[in-house]
Formats: C-alpha cells, sequence, structure tokens
C-alpha cells in the first residue's frame, strides 16, 4: 500500500512539475511574440543566421531556446559613414529550474563569449574582438542581443537595453553590458564577487 502510494505521490510531483515548466515556457514565448511584434522597422530572419561565438551556453542544458535576427527594413547609416542594413541578433534560453539555470550560468562563464573566462560580478576593462552585447540573466532564463561594432551607438544600445528590460526584466534581472573591445559591466542586480561559494 505504501509503495502504491509513494508511486503515486511521485506522480502528482511529477505533473505538478512538467504543468508549471510548461506554463512558465508558454509564459515566455508569449513575452517573445510581443516583443518581436513590437519592432515594425524591422524583418525577422530564422534562417541564414550568421554564426556567433557565444561561448559554451548552447551545451548549457536549457530547455528551450529562440534565435533569431532583426533586420533593419531601411538602410541606415552606420558609425563609420556607410549606409547599410543594420542586423540584431537575438537568442533566448529557457531552463527548467533555478537550479538548471545556476549550473548552466556557472559553465557558461568558465567558457564565456570568445572563450574568455568571466567572474561574477567583475568587470573587465578590455574584451579583446567583443562586439556590442546586451545580456539579461533571469532566474530560468538567459537573453542575449549583440551586433556589429558598425551599428553601434550609445543612444540604440540604451534603447536595445530598455526594451528588452521592458519585456524580459524582472525585479532580481541581472544584466552584462559589453561595449566594442571593453569594457564588460555588470550594470544590474551584480552578483557579490567575494562569495566564491554562493551560485549565479
Amino acid at each position: 500500500m505504501k509503495s502504491i502510494q509513494s508511486v503515486l505521490l511521485g506522480a502528482i510531483i511529477f505533473l505538478s512539475a512538467s504543468t508549471k515548466s510548461f506554463a512558465q515556457s508558454e509564459e515566455l514565448k508569449q513575452k517573445v511574440s510581443a516583443f518581436k511584434s513590437d519592432l515594425e522597422s524591422y524583418e525577422m530572419k530564422y534562417l541564414n543566421i550568421s554564426d556567433r561565438d557565444l561561448g559554451s551556453i548552447e551545451e548549457t542544458g536549457y530547455a528551450w531556446k529562440d534565435e533569431f535576427m532583426l533586420k533593419s527594413i531601411e538602410k541606415e547609416e552606420n558609425n563609420i559613414g556607410n549606409k547599410s542594413y543594420a542586423k540584431y541578433y537575438f537568442s533566448i534560453f529557457s531552463y527548467e529550474t533555478i537550479e538548471d539555470r545556476q549550473y548552466g550560468l556557472k559553465d557558461w562563464m568558465g567558457d564565456f563569449i570568445n572563450s574568455e573566462t568571466l567572474r561574477p560580478g567583475r568587470d573587465m576593462r578590455t574584451y579583446p574582438e567583443a562586439t556590442p552585447t546586451i545580456i539579461l540573466i533571469n532566474d530560468l532564463e538567459i537573453i542575449t542581443c549583440n551586433y556589429k561594432c558598425s551599428d553601434f551607438s550609445d543612444d540604440g544600445f540604451d534603447n536595445w537595453k530598455d526594451m528588452l528590460l521592458k519585456y524580459f526584466g524582472e525585479d532580481n534581472t541581472m544584466v552584462i553590458e559589453i561595449m566594442c573591445e571593453g569594457p564588460l559591466k555588470w550594470t544590474k542586480n551584480a552578483p557579490d564577487p567575494k562569495d566564491r561559494r554562493k551560485m549565479i
């Protein structure tokens, strides 16, 4: 009798966790859809997206991923004086549990963008070969946006960051900002770099 009760309890817990995970994924998908629909001056691209070196995040055991590029419909003058179509790349990784995201982030920081090692909460003055990148880290998601240095402007960078925070930000969202060749800065809810025992 006890073994039957244990099996039933296990099944209930599993179904409850699965339902919660499904609901969280659906909520994130709705946020992604709303974010995309608010960008009418850009064309959505899913195919033929150039490979970007995001480090080992692709190997972090995420449950769901969305990856896309936004290409400006009209040509824009970039910061080197040429007119071209601006391209912005987004990757959104969703994890089933906080622990999965914590372990995933810890592993990613050991093999971060362009194979750098990143220490939690520690800024970097220079970042060789880095391109403008905004990273949001939530309890269950990691969201990245990056693009070419030639398309960078202070206002544009701030606008993308504000947009991402508007749609995906939470009270405890951590934000990492990387400029061309650096610096890299933790600009929101940075973890304590002295507390190495605490997982991020």
